[in-house]
């Protein structure tokens, strides 16, 4: 396996493991537009890699990218720079070879150098699979978002 900064003639391929994602999302949710947002995000996190503040690489093993992780530097609420991981994501059958532990290690050092305390992300309540990897890795769940779902209200329009 080999970890290398994503490049723009990564990004198709990128892209294609952008689904993986959708493991663990509130299924309250419409799936049509989780997933805009979802590609959405992939897209700005390729376009941004390698640009002040950011980062993002691809996890290659026999010339296939088999996953992917982005990172920006992103203040938490009480004001200290922290590392934000927007996305990591590892081909399904990739997974538990160390391709995401390894993405982590690469966003981690990266961090360091940078001087940076913490790095903080976000995954799905539902996604167990994830959230057991990330406290196998040393990260403690510290801040709760919390969503009741209402009965009868008609959605507002996407601003």
């Amino acid at each position: 396996m080999h970890i290398r900064p994503v490049q723009p003639t990564d990004f198709d391929e990128v892209l294609r493991l952008a689904p993986r994602l959708l493991i663990g999302v509130d299924p309250s949710r419409p799936a049509d537009r989780v997933r805009s947002a979802v590609d959405e995000w992939f897209k700005d996190s390729l376009e941004a890699a390698g640009t002040d503040g950011r980062g993002g690489w691809v996890a290659v093993i026999d010339h296939r990218i088999v996953g992917f992780v982005s990172v920006a530097e992103q203040a938490h609420w009480c004001g200290q720079l922290d590392a934000w991981i927007g996305e990591l994501v590892v081909s399904e059958q990739y997974e538990r070879q160390g391709v995401a532990r390894a993405l982590i290690t690469t966003v981690e050092g990266w961090a360091t150098q940078r001087g940076l305390g913490h790095v903080r992300l976000s995954t799905g309540a539902a996604n167990h699979g994830a959230r057991e990897f990330y406290d196998r890795l040393g990260y403690a769940l510290n801040e709760v978002t919390l969503t009741r779902t209402l009965e009868k209200v008609v959605p507002a329009e996407v601003r």
